[in-house]
């Protein structure tokens, strides 16, 4: 059956989304190479995988839950396609002697190997000598889906990545959804691997499609203000996005996109880190407007923070604090990814029950707290109305540095 890709909010009913179970690419990393894949420290594979069964498992039963390992294999089961990635991922990693034997595995063997790793030739001195086993390193940041594509209303962006490490990913992700049978868009808004300009970078953490009109979009460390110029011309010159508010966020390893301070879990309700979203420090935002079809370039209106700018257009937004009143509580919640929270519904999300903090700050505004274990066995089931917050297990996965927004890319939602 045909996937329509449909995503014009955060927090409507969801109807598909692609995850990605951890596998053998997390055990493929050592404490040597870590940082180079952007992690502060190796994960336990088998505990990742059980929090992570617990985010599909609750997913599983709202809506259709798609592996990206299968939506890989099956395109590279097209032989064009196949010949034409392994080409272009041989070229980014400079060893164009494994083409010939990459292209002959059978498709689910490739999408494994692409992924996990393929170890390099060692037919050099340069080869010998260098650290890495790996001609083609794995992808252990493979399961933050969100990053590496986005989309937008009917049309599809796929990250221009900030550091080499995720590339690979968008490469992957560029072939599923321009050559994938199942996927039906109106095409690509912007395709960052066909930029050769390192200034430009956008990942899908800093992008958030608030109403069909309207995207918010965080200037971060890892979204440049030449890729979000780059990216609202693409945009606004389809349609039928004609606002953008760009929030400009500490270039920190704490706040490396905008979902790490700020997600929307209902129409009127958001969880914010209140340092930087409703404290005296707050990031300020800039409305930015596109008359047409953006040819005459954006008129530029600067607020104090992001929810005085959506309330200018017409959306009054109640924050709901990361860690609570504590300021303590809500430094140590927002860096265990405390406000990244994931809307499979309006006032139904999904987040970590460790930043009990904020667990309690969401029960005060009316969300009914559900444990992701008691759901998944049975002892309790969603209910059919009303504000939820279902908690799962991610001591381990928080530990990547992304929550379970960062670890979803919604297809399609219903509109709100």
């Amino acid at each position: 059956m045909s996937i329509s890709i449909r995503l014009d909010s955060e927090i409507g009913a969801l109807q598909t989304v692609v995850v990605h179970t951890p596998g053998q690419e997390l055990e493929n990393m050592t404490p040597a190479t870590a940082a180079e894949v952007l992690y502060d420290d190796i994960l336990s594979l088998p505990l990742a995988r059980g929090e992570h069964r617990q985010l599909k498992g609750v997913l599983q039963q709202v809506a259709e839950v798609i592996e990206f390992r299968d939506l890989l294999t099956e395109v590279l089961g097209r032989e064009k396609v196949r010949r034409a990635l392994i080409e272009e991922l041989c070229q980014l990693f400079r060893c164009p002697e494994l083409i010939a034997e990459l292209i002959d595995l059978e498709p689910r063997r490739l999408a494994r190997q692409l992924i996990e790793g393929t170890g390099k030739r060692v037919d050099s001195l340069e080869k010998f000598l260098a650290p890495s086993s790996y001609a083609i390193p794995p992808l252990p940041n493979t399961f933050f889906t969100r990053d590496a594509t986005m989309c937008v209303n009917d049309r599809i962006v796929i990250g221009s990545m900030a550091f080499r490490a995720r590339v690979a990913e968008a490469l992957l992700l560029k072939a599923i959804f321009k050559h994938h049978p199942r996927l039906s868009s109106a095409g690509f808004y912007f395709d960052g691997t066909a930029n050769p300009d390192s200034e430009v970078t956008i990942e899908g953490g800093d992008l958030l499609v608030v109403r069909e009109d309207l995207v918010v979009i965080g200037y971060s460390e890892r979204t440049s203000v030449a890729g979000i110029d780059r990216l609202m011309r693409a945009i606004a010159s389809k349609g039928p996005v004609t606002d953008f508010i760009v929030v400009e966020i500490p270039k920190t390893r704490a706040t490396i996109h905008l979902d790490m301070i700020f997600t929307m879990v209902d129409r009127d309700a958001c969880v914010a880190y209140p340092p930087l979203i409703t404290g005296t420090q707050r990031c300020r935002a800039f409305h930015c407007r596109f008359d047409g079809a953006g040819e005459g370039g954006a008129h530029i209106r600067e607020y104090s923070g992001v929810l005085e700018a959506l309330a200018a257009l017409g959306m009054d937004v109640e924050p709901i604090a990361c860690g609570g009143p504590d300021p303590f509580h809500q430094e140590r919640e927002q860096w265990a990814s405390g406000a990244n929270f994931f809307a499979f519904g309006p006032g139904r999300i999904l987040g970590y029950k460790h930043n009990v903090h904020t667990i309690e700050a969401l029960s005060t505004a009316g969300f009914r707290i559900i444990d992701a274990v008691d759901l998944l066995e049975g002892d309790t089931t969603l209910p059919d109305s009303g504000r939820v917050a279902v908690g799962i297990d991610g001591a381990e996965l928080s530990r990547g540095g992304g929550g379970c927004r960062c670890m979803t890319m919604p297809l399609a939602r219903d509109r709100v």
